[in-house]
């Protein structure tokens, strides 16, 4: 898949809801006329019209998009997953969370979803749900499994791609500015940054206080915007020298902070 496709994807979903929706419509108006109901048609059939109005203009919204786009040249097919250090992010619906990566020059890179999703999951309410453990895996784009985590009481715990234990990230859940601390290896601690404002950021920060990856909104390379046509995609920066468990902790704090981002 590359962001054509997935800009498609998007237009073809807002297009099936526009379509549900005014057929919902139109059979509550039949029925109303041929049994004569004496329903309050406009309370009953106005938010109908303005769910199905609003998917089309999604569709629309994409359809554009995925035309102006440029097709995607492949420039980053001999990297892993964890060795790009640019990656794009999309959010896709789902019961918690589904971040999909791409690569700057439009091509998919992998995604970070939960490895098991029950349907009956999409009608829990979110205080209901946000107390179910989730496990979460990051996928390359081939759908191989790279890493995992698994959230425990008031941590998540980060597994590598044969399983092992490599660190853990406690989310901050009162000190403001701040999403959550991580520790890895022999006990290194990594600090998660949040800043609000025209340019919301994430910042990871070694202990030293060196900052080594960076996820901005609002901010795009000029070049890449041939491929994105949405100038708020969120962008995630790595230092080069950041190895896989470094990067874990960014991916960690990711799912921390966006679980319920398009639930």
């Amino acid at each position: 898949m590359n962001i054509q496709e997935f800009y498609l994807q998007k237009a073809n979903t807002n297009l099936n809801g526009s379509i549900i929706s005014a057929v919902i419509l139109l059979v509550i108006l039949s029925f109303s006329l041929a049994f004569s109901w004496n329903l309050p048609l406009f309370l009953v059939t106005v938010p109908f019209l303005l769910v199905s109005l609003v998917h089309y203009n999604g569709f629309v919204l994409y359809k554009n998009k995925m035309e102006e786009s440029a097709v995607p040249v492949p420039l980053y097919e001999d990297k892993e997953l964890f060795e790009l250090n640019s990656l794009l992010l999309t959010f896709a619906p789902a019961p918690a969370l589904r971040v999909l990566f791409f690569t700057p020059d439009g091509m998919f890179a992998g995604e970070m979803r939960e490895t098991r999703i029950r349907r009956y999951r999409w009608f829990i309410p979110y205080f209901a749900d946000k107390r179910i453990r989730k496990r979460l895996g990051i996928y390359d784009s081939e759908g191989i499994m790279q890493a995992s985590l698994i959230q425990e009481r008031n941590r998540l715990k980060m597994f590598d791609q044969k399983g092992n234990v490599i660190g853990l990230f406690y989310p901050s859940k009162r000190k403001a500015g701040s999403i959550g601390i991580g520790f890895i290896g022999n006990g290194k601690k990594l600090r998660i940054d949040e800043s609000t404002g025209l340019f919301h950021e994430l910042k990871l920060i070694r202990d030293e206080g060196e900052l080594s990856a960076r996820l901005q909104k609002g901010w795009m390379p000029l070049e890449w915007t041939h491929y994105f046509k949405d100038a708020n995609i969120p962008v995630l920066t790595f230092d080069y020298s950041l190895n896989q468990q470094e990067r874990l902790v960014v991916f960690a704090a990711l799912a921390s902070r966006y679980m319920y981002y398009d639930h």
